[in-house]
């Protein structure tokens, strides 16, 4: 049993005191030294620490411990009941060895375990273990709204993403197509929507007014789907957690300073919509539209429209808004002689 400090215990009793109706059941579980590690519980959900390819410090064990206390039992009790309930220590990730050194944690749904890195230890930073427990946890979530079944949740999440949820944000799981740059809590969650749904549900338990203004359909699907209404008291939040702010697209440069009407314009910038995104692009010359080819979400080809020779501002809008503009010079036609 962890012996909590009056300082703790009292923050943690006010936090409950001052949650809203509703809030979810956290605290202090049994805790006990194994031989591979350590085993925490509370109310029947039960998590083993265990060593991988290294062992846990008494240190990180108690930041993994400290962050399984403040999260809920909704939340949790989804792990356990698809059997994820080992929580190992390895120098790298599991699955990640060769692929990402740089990673904190992986979650491998067909092995039952969340596997933690030495990234996430550096500094023993308590909020950094938190948040990314809650975001590991976040992804066994959405394998439990697929399927019971381990496997088949996966092939399900990976091709074809989570009802109700993938459409929100992406065209398809498998094509990773955006429908908009904003309505994501980070960067990261912009990876794909597996990525989204595990931030997601992290900033709904550690900061979930950011997740309503950035998007309020995403705070409602994880209140409803996930935490079943419940919310977060105090001590389970983190101070000073904000989501990114949205953005417009933006053109950095053009690759030709002249062209003539219908020669094509190299448009190089940021926040485009790709070949395979959901949204558009719309890129015009003096306010006229011209046609446009995505290469990317960084480069557009346009094609200039017939417009008299002089100097033409060109922008691009997209669903999320208008870029700033950037000039080129429309050259009189080779075949035009008046």
């Amino acid at each position: 049993m962890r012996r909590h400090s009056i300082l703790g215990l009292g923050a943690l009793l006010l936090g409950l005191l001052v949650a809203p109706a509703g809030a979810a059941e956290v605290g202090p579980g049994t805790w006990s030294a194994q031989a591979t590690g350590w085993a925490w519980e509370r109310d029947g959900i039960r998590f083993e620490l265990q060593r991988g390819d290294k062992a846990y410090t008494v240190a990180e064990a108690d930041l993994v411990r400290d962050a399984l206390e403040r999260l809920p039992n909704v939340l949790l009790r989804r792990a356990r009941d698809l059997g994820v309930t080992r929580l190992r220590r390895d120098a790298v990730p599991r699955k990640l060895i060769g692929k990402s050194a740089n990673a904190s944690a992986t979650t491998v749904i067909e092995r039952k375990w969340i596997s933690f890195g030495d990234v996430l230890f550096r500094g023993l930073n308590r909020d950094r273990v938190y948040r990314t427990v809650a975001h590991e946890f976040g992804h066994v979530a959405q394998y439990s709204l697929l399927s019971s079944n381990r496997f088949l949740a996966k092939a399900r999440g990976t091709y074809f993403g989570t009802p109700g949820w993938t459409s929100i944000s992406w065209t398809l799981a498998l094509t990773k197509g955006l429908r908009s740059w904003n309505g994501f809590v980070s960067d990261y969650a912009r990876t794909n929507d597996r990525e989204d749904f595990a931030e997601s549900v992290e900033f709904y338990w550690i900061a979930p007014d950011e997740l309503q203004k950035v998007s309020p359909t995403k705070f409602r699907f994880m209140r409803d789907r996930v935490f079943n209404q419940i919310s977060s008291p105090a001590t389970s939040r983190v101070p000073g957690a904000l989501a990114i702010a949205p953005v417009k697209p933006e053109i950095t440069s053009l690759g030709e300073q002249a062209e003539g009407p219908f020669g094509v314009v190299t448009v190089r910038g940021k926040h485009f919509m790709g070949p395979r995104d959901g949204g558009y692009n719309r890129v015009t010359f003096r306010s006229k539209k011209g046609m446009d080819l995505a290469a990317s979400r960084t480069k557009l080809w346009a094609w200039v429209p017939s417009l008299s020779p002089g100097s033409a501002p060109v922008a691009v809008t997209t669903q999320d808004g208008k870029s700033n503009e950037r000039t080129i010079r429309v050259k009189k036609p080779w075949w035009k002689f008046w």
